[in-house]
């Protein structure tokens, strides 16, 4: 019992710590797209979304997931709707939400 708990407690220690929901400087757009395929050791779903105004063609996009674990978000081939945060370094998703 003991060991287990240590070995837990290592896991834990060692583990990814995670990504603030939001970042200073970033710009923030509304995606609407359809989730294809997600990777949870990556925690990452592939969107094929529609065109994101004034800022984006419509294609076929892998994406990181912050603030919720992509097993948890709706099955693949739902539509969804999420915040997408753009900043020079990188860019995810938050909110993901289905829509009818």
């Amino acid at each position: 019992m003991i060991a287990l708990a240590v070995a837990v407690s290592l896991v834990l220690a060692c583990a990814e710590p995670e990504k603030p929901l939001n970042e200073p400087g970033e710009k923030v757009y509304d995606i609407r797209g359809t989730i294809l395929v997600r990777d949870t050791g990556d925690n990452t779903i592939r969107l094929e979304h529609e065109t994101i105004p004034g800022f984006m063609e419509a294609m076929t996009m892998d994406f990181s997931v912050r603030g919720a674990r992509v097993a948890a978000l709706p099955p693949d081939g739902s539509r969804v709707d999420a915040s997408l945060h753009v900043t020079d370094s990188g860019f995810w998703l938050t909110g993901i939400r289905k829509v009818s």
